[in-house]
């Protein structure tokens, strides 16, 4: 019994160490100038995205603005030349992909430093978004990207609840105060209401696209109906610039700017959390199911 007790303890002491050890690396990978020396000149650094944009997961899965604009302000301080941000997401919510986008276009305008975009294996929608805020975008040829567009996704369980008996009383302050009720269907006023929002929200989509691919929005919007492109149509449609993979980008600066030999490539990482590394996960279908249930969820995301 005292052997069990003991070795137990030493297991926990171990997961202990194992954290916390982890999660002061992931914060400090690269927390000023002094802490990793480099040539001012011949560095590039370096953040990659992945996962749904604004998805809060207990295993580190997905990207939240609060994370991105931290690894921002690090890129900030270092020595390098230029960003590389390297997206593989189908999107997700609006508003943190509007308030990455913008954090971008500050860091470039505080550090004057070119951010090259490089997509993996999707850059969609809301991940599509983040890249217009790249001064270049370079894609792999099987690059799933595009897909502009907004969606709004709401389901109706009402039928249900009347096979097991089950009603549901709402008391409400106006018309309009349980609009998207799942529990019964939706008025023409409601569903008009709801697409002058995507609409108004699609717009703003569609200027973001134009203003920086430099296409004019009445040749966009017949690109920009939720289609998906490989990165070889995107190319041609001029919503990406080449066509490679990280290393290839990484090349592309180079050439940009000049950059004599070997770059050194500096990566910012988001600490990761102790669920992360015990590899929690949260991919429960009934938690899913109840995600999904939560009304008025306005999302630049690819649906397969």
């Amino acid at each position: 019994m005292k052997k069990d007790r003991s070795f137990g303890i030493i297991v926990f002491a171990v997961i202990v160490f194992v954290v916390v050890f982890a999660i002061f690396r992931g914060k400090a990978q690269y927390a000023t100038p002094s802490a990793r020396p480099v040539k001012t000149g011949n560095s590039i650094s370096l953040i990659k995205l992945e996962g749904v944009i604004g998805a809060d997961s207990l295993n580190g899965q997905g990207i939240s603005a609060d994370d991105v604009k931290e690894l921002l302000n690090e890129a900030k301080s270092d020595p390098s030349r230029a960003l590389i941000i390297s997206i593989d997401s189908p999107g997700g919510a609006v508003e943190p992909t509007q308030e990455i986008f913008n954090a971008i276009q500050r860091f470039k305008k505080e550090t004057d430093k070119k951010v090259y975009i490089s997509m993996r294996s999707e850059a969609a929608s809301g991940g599509y978004y983040i890249a217009c805020a790249g001064d270049k975008i370079i894609a792999m040829p099987t690059t799933l990207t595009g897909s502009i567009g907004v969606i709004m996704e709401l389901i109706n369980y009402q039928g249900l609840l009347n096979k097991i008996g089950l009603k549901e009383t709402v008391i409400k302050s106006g018309e309009y105060k349980d609009i998207g009720s799942p529990i019964r269907e939706m008025t023409q006023k409601e569903k008009t209401m709801l697409q002058s929002i995507i609409d108004e929200t699609y717009n703003q989509f569609l200027d973001t696209v134009s203003k920086s691919r430099h296409i004019p929005v009445d040749k966009l919007k017949s690109i920009a109906q939720g289609q998906v492109y490989t990165g070889i149509q995107a190319k041609k449609l001029g919503l990406v610039d080449d066509l490679g993979d990280l290393q290839d980008t990484i090349n592309i600066v180079k050439k940009d700017l000049n950059i004599k030999g070997t770059p050194q490539i500096i990566t910012h990482k988001k600490g990761r959390s102790i669920f992360s590394l015990l590899g929690t996960k949260n991919n429960i279908p009934e938690l899913d199911i109840l995600k999904n249930l939560k009304p008025l969820k306005i999302e630049y995301i690819m649906v397969p």
